[in-house]
């Protein structure tokens, strides 16, 4: 295996994204408790950013401001926090033990809150960045799904159940969030107003911590399909030197931009002879001296002389969308083997004619692995084959295994986006968005830690510095948006899990707090030194744990230390934050 060290440059930078991201959930952590002891005129000792030796700081008016050597978490310091502290007569007053058991919670819950709060405004910010909004324009509708023959390529969405919407994004809330219940769809429809109504269909969908959720899927999408051909043989078309993925570019003398509108010209045209220019993919292997594989396309010209009559436009002229022909599959897979190759065309499976190929993949991939039979045209012949899909075991980052069937089968039908829309509303659709990300992110969060709290999440799943770390550094590519979106999953899982009512964390001063107001009275010293050293024991348990699992994630190296201790899910700040 040959290694290539990283260009120091990259390294720095990925080290200075890595800080930045700790540094700033820390100190938005800290910053609650800091404020609210502040305003409760709390005595703050020091407010420190990382653990362990001080490495520089300013101290300003009683408070020192520093950052430690580890910066792996942060603490305030309030005087009187520590029970061996010494309190002059004078602060006696402004110690934290001295206060209220209102102002005490409030000040230790204070941190988690800011920590489960930030992420709105991550959210926020990178959503406001977003100026354009996706057309509510119907590209495409798969055959063979609810919106078939209800919904057409080139209606514009107004209205769904009487709410206005201005963007697809909007269309696809409205669809998921409706499986089996019957909607309005209001159109503009070739410039005239259109009321439709169509139920979605249920789709469930496995998700991670063995949750399932159903939602609604009607089978549009917003782009256009552009305009691919697949060719029949013999036909016209076939015969006037059309071939299988060919894009066609202009119909008489017009340019054609999408699959629809060839296909309407098509239909009109009946008997008379079709001049089409089309662009013809051509692959070219080992390109730039054998580095890439290359496909460039050939300019062309077809005169097509469609049969007369009232028939179908596939079987007048040859040509049809090229939905399910096979652009690509593996020689060495099942389906390869067989006979399947790029350009033939899928006709049956298990004796069903499939309506599109969503609706074949899905038949094929479904259920246990089985001898499944094809039926397929290629080279002028039909033939019929049979195959058996091969099993994949797969293990998700949470440690949930599963068993899919994989196809090599592949399709080429490109599609190509409408102009976007400027966003009416950027503010408001944010903010919403923001709580909607937060709202959905930290449910996730708090189910991990409940199915770890129920042993059904293992501990080789809990991620460390390490997991952090790279996690910052792959994000890196999706830019402001991924970085805020990595920030705020780990600002989450910060404030959820110091919520836990484990002794050193906030959650487990929460918990005494919690006590002292049911018994009148505080938790005795003893208790809570005893509960603060076993608290601090399986913190640093699962510190272990989860550097363990990062150096074997890394190396790929089985290490072996220690017992193990329950951990968070998600990957995390492992340290306690104050």
């Amino acid at each position: 295996m040959r290694v290539v060290a990283s260009p120091p440059t990259l390294v720095f930078s990925n080290v200075v994204r890595f800080l930045a991201l700790i540094g700033a959930l820390v100190f938005v952590h800290e910053l609650g408790h800091f404020a609210w002891a502040k305003a409760y005129g709390i005595k703050v000792l020091k407010f420190s950013l990382g653990f362990g030796p001080r490495v520089f700081g300013i101290r300003y008016g009683e408070t020192d401001y520093c950052i430690g050597l580890v910066p792996f978490g942060g603490f305030v310091k309030m005087l009187g926090e520590d029970p061996s502290d010494e309190i002059p007569h004078e602060d006696l007053g402004r110690a934290f033990h001295a206060q209220s058991l209102a102002r005490r919670f409030v000040v230790v819950l204070a941190g988690p809150v800011m920590s489960l709060l930030f992420p709105v405004l991550l959210y926020f910010v990178a959503l406001l960045g977003r100026s354009d909004l996706t057309a509510p324009l119907i590209g495409t509708v798969a055959p063979g799904y609810p919106a078939a023959g209800v919904l057409l390529p080139g209606d514009r969405v107004t209205a769904i159940d009487g709410e206005s919407v201005n963007s697809f994004e909007q269309v696809r809330e409205a669809i998921v969030r409706s499986p089996r219940r019957s909607i309005r769809f209001d159109l503009e429809r070739g410039g005239q107003p259109v009321g439709v109504r169509v139920t979605p269909e249920a789709v469930t969908t496995k998700l991670p911590f063995d949750e399932r959720v159903t939602t609604g899927f009607l089978g549009i999408a917003p782009g256009f399909p552009l305009p691919v051909v697949g060719v029949r043989s013999p036909s016209p078309a076939h015969t006037a030197g059309l071939r299988t993925f060919d894009v066609v570019t202009m119909y008489r003398g017009a340019p054609v931009r999408r699959w629809s509108d060839l296909e309407a010209s098509l239909t009109r045209s009946r008997g008379s002879t079709v001049p089409l220019a089309f662009l013809r993919p051509r692959a070219i292997e080992g390109a730039l001296g054998g580095l890439v594989d290359l496909e460039v396309f050939d300019p062309g010209l077809a005169q097509i002389a469609p049969e007369p009559g009232t028939g179908e436009m596939t079987t007048r002229t040859g040509i049809e969308a090229s939905d399910l022909y096979l652009s690509d599959v593996a020689p060495d897979s099942p389906e390869g083997l067989m006979g399947l190759r790029r350009g033939a065309r899928v006709l049956a499976l298990d004796g069903e004619v499939p309506p599109s190929w969503e609706r074949f993949i899905a038949a094929l991939t479904e259920g246990p692995p089985r001898l499944r039979t094809i039926r397929f045209a290629l080279d002028h012949h039909e033939a019929v084959g049979g195959f058996s899909l091969r099993p994949v075991v797969l293990t998700d980052e949470f440690g949930d295994r599963s068993v899919q069937l994989r196809t090599s089968l592949e399709r080429w039908r490109p599609i190509v986006a409408e102009p976007p829309l400027p966003n009416p509303s950027p503010v408001r659709y944010a903010l919403s968005g923001a709580l909607t990300e937060t709202a959905e992110a930290m449910r996730f969060l708090g189910l991990g830690i409940v199915r770890m709290l129920q042993g059904r999440v293992p501990v080789t799943s809990v991620g460390g510095p390490i997991a952090i770390y790279d996690a910052s550094r792959s994000v890196a590519v999706d830019g402001v948006w991924g970085f805020f979106r990595l920030m705020a999953l780990i600002s989450l899982n910060l404030g959820l899990l110091n919520l836990l009512p484990v002794p050193t964390l906030d959650g487990g001063h929460l918990l005494f707090f919690g006590i002292e107001a049911v018994t009148r009275r505080p938790v005795p010293l003893r208790v809570r030194q005893v509960a603060s050293v076993l608290g601090l024991l399986l913190v640093v348990a699962v510190m272990v744990v989860a550097f363990r699992n990062d150096l074997e994630r890394k190396l790929g190296v089985d290490f072996r230390v220690g017992a193990l201790a329950p951990a968070a899910g998600p990957p995390g700040v492992e340290s306690p934050a104050g």
